[in-house]
């Protein structure tokens, strides 16, 4: 018994739905079925979860300000609001359900406005700090950049199990007011947040970084993140299968 689950697609100009490889590769050698969800299916978002296990936010491009009630910054970058629209759906549907919710880089962001929260929509013009790190890395995206801290008592922590690791960094937005539902899992030195748990929900973790591009070179926290979001997916199914 494998569980499936649902992928939020990335979309291009032309709002066509694509994935990267490395999320399915990832969800596939973790244990699990990947299932690519388009956009414009928000009206049916309950008969779509009802088909999965498992809820996975993948990355992409920016999200509307006008979710978190802001004007567009001189550098924020290309938005989708169909894509936000069914976004915003799937987590409110998964959250319903008691579903497991796997945020990677924008699903972080989406998750955290999805909840309440805002953002900074563009880190290096809108954070003030000193002291900012290269969030958007210039190196391949397999390769890690900077270290994020994890904090203690969170299922971030029990997944890894150690309080610094090495990351990607692929993005120029950030939380900025976190969801009052939320909980910070992990920062990096210059104190942009880096992870978040929703603690409501016995799996709904978020991170800032890529693991799906390291999971598939052989990082051990990187597969670890995705062996412990299909064992909680196969929990799930489980349990609605027993009823």
């Amino acid at each position: 018994m494998k569980p499936i689950i649902g992928i939020t697609a990335f979309v291009d100009d032309n709002l066509s739905s694509q994935l990267n490889a490395a999320y399915s590769k990832s969800v596939i050698e973790a244990g699990g079925i990947p299932l690519i969800i388009p956009i414009g299916v928000e009206q049916d978002v309950a008969e779509i979860l009802a088909l999965t296990d498992g809820l996975l936010l993948s990355g992409g491009h920016d999200i509307h300000p006008f979710r978190f009630e802001a004007e567009p910054s001189p550098t924020i970058g290309k938005v989708h609001p169909a894509r936000d629209a069914v976004e915003v759906a799937l987590i409110e549907e998964a959250i319903t359900r008691k579903m497991p919710i796997f945020g990677i880089c924008r699903g972080l962001q989406i998750l955290n406005v999805a909840l309440g929260g805002t953002l900074y929509q563009d880190i290096d013009s809108e954070y003030a700090s000193t002291k900012l790190l290269q969030h958007a890395q210039q190196s391949g995206r397999t390769v890690a950049t900077h270290y994020v801290q994890i904090a203690a008592n969170n299922l971030l922590m029990d997944i890894i199990g150690q309080e610094k690791i090495a990351v990607n960094s692929l993005h120029h937005q950030a939380v900025n007011r976190l969801a009052d539902q939320c909980k910070i899992a992990a920062t990096s030195s210059d104190g942009i947040v880096e992870a978040i748990v929703y603690e409501e929900l016995p799996f709904c973790l978020a991170v800032q970084w890529h693991p799906e591009e390291l999971a598939t070179v052989g990082d051990e926290h990187a597969q670890r993140l995705f062996s412990a979001f299909i064992e909680a997916s196969l929990k799930f199914k489980r349990k609605e299968i027993a009823g």
